[in-house]
């Protein structure tokens, strides 16, 4: 995949995908916002982001009690969903 990344702090990637409250905790987008981008049209993660509002003025480091940039949450739903939906 070589969605391209949209924030600065996504220099890390988690491997290990731990969905809580939040995907996106500095915008509070949950895993049901982006089902319901992915509804009304979403077709790729960057579509999702801009539905979303996810990754805007993000401060992950503080936000994410992961500490690390949710892009790859973001990226672990929308796949699980995309798939879904062909189902």
């Amino acid at each position: 995949m070589s969605e391209e990344k949209c924030c600065s702090c996504c220099s890390t990637d988690s491997k290990d995908p731990v969905i809580g409250e939040y995907v996106c905790y500095c915008n509070h987008v949950t895993e049901q916002d982006i089902i319901e981008a992915i509804e009304n049209g979403a077709l790729t993660v960057k579509d999702v982001i801009d539905k979303t509002g996810a990754m805007k003025n993000s401060n992950c480091a503080v936000n994410n009690p992961k500490g690390v940039c949710c892009y790859s949450d973001i990226v672990y739903v929308f796949n699980k969903h995309m798939e879904n939906t062909k189902l």
